[in-house]
């Protein structure tokens, strides 16, 4: 996963223990008279993404997070794009190293930072905002292609 910092993408991988992805789908029901039970359709998303990561401020996208919270920012300043690659999915039509991508704007809540006998670690969410772009990333250049 890449989170981009000042217009080039940075890894969240060396201190990062977590990153989990949570689409929350968003539900309606309508129950028809003529049926017993209910009707569930998928109306939309509030998506999201758990993070936690050692306080290592040699690696950029943990500085970026770690600044957001310690100057409380807020609004644009506190938001970046992200993108999820999948590296289980090469791009059939691209370089050996293309792979499928999912961009998605996210705003950076930083819930805590913490303690740990003098581990200092921080923790909070990728808030999704906007609708996710298909694409493709090249993990050699850094690049984010929209399809």
């Amino acid at each position: 996963n890449y989170l981009m910092i000042d217009g080039d993408y940075e890894l969240c991988g060396v201190g990062f223990e977590e990153l989990t992805e949570n689409p929350s789908a968003q539900t309606a029901k309508k129950r028809y008279i003529n049926q017993k039970s209910s009707t569930t359709t998928i109306v939309g998303y509030d998506w999201s993404s758990a993070f936690k990561s050692d306080m290592i401020s040699s690696e950029a996208a943990i500085d970026f997070i770690c600044g957001i919270g310690e100057r409380q920012l807020t609004g644009s300043e506190a938001e970046s794009e992200y993108v999820i690659v999948d590296l289980d999915k090469p791009s059939a039509s691209e370089s050996g190293n293309t792979f499928y991508a999912r961009q998605i704007h996210v705003a950076i809540e930083v819930s805590s930072f913490e303690n740990n006998d003098g581990d200092m670690s921080v923790s909070g969410n990728f808030v999704g905002s906007g609708d996710v772009v298909e694409g493709t990333f090249n993990t050699q250049t850094k690049t984010f292609t929209a399809k």
